[in-house]
């Protein structure tokens, strides 16, 4: 039987505070790592799941429930922080060296009983009610690209 051990980069956008990070492996408090520092939360990253028509794409983050986690994702959801996940496989020292996952997502809905608080975290494409990135599709971003819808063949 095989074991390796992942852990989670998380970066969250508000536009109001900034950028802070966390990682969810380091029990000592924090690390840097590429040149930035995470603290720890204890949190578990659920990835990616999708539903049957293919129309949506959802994550969660599960944290302990507490008045303060409680409010913080209250927070991140009303605000619509943008969170970025990075998954790593990790050396018997706990050192980041295979990234498995890098998902950028916007935080759009929470769950919560007396056990956890959920934050759901949906594609910023299809997060209902938030505003999408303003992404262009450019030349020089992905290369040549069609003037006309006509196709040809041969």
């Amino acid at each position: 039987m095989s074991v390796f051990v992942i852990g989670n980069f998380v970066t969250f956008t508000d536009t109001a505070e900034g950028k802070t990070r966390y990682q969810n492996f380091f029990s000592e408090g924090q690390i840097t790592f590429a040149g930035n520092t995470y603290q720890l939360l204890p949190f578990n990253y659920q990835g990616a799941q999708k539903t049957k028509s293919g129309d949506n794409i959802s994550s969660q983050l599960t944290l302990p429930a507490n008045p303060i986690t409680f409010n913080w994702v209250q927070s991140a959801v009303n605000g619509g922080w943008q969170v970025n996940v990075k998954t790593y496989q990790l050396t018997d020292a706990y050192d980041p060296y295979l990234l498995l996952g890098d998902e950028t997502w916007i935080a759009t809905g929470l769950t919560y009983n007396t056990q956890a608080v959920e934050m759901e975290l949906s594609s910023a494409i299809d997060a209902i009610g938030a505003q999408a990135p303003n992404l262009r599709i450019s030349r020089e971003a992905v290369g040549a690209l069609p003037t006309t819808g006509a196709i040809r063949s041969g």
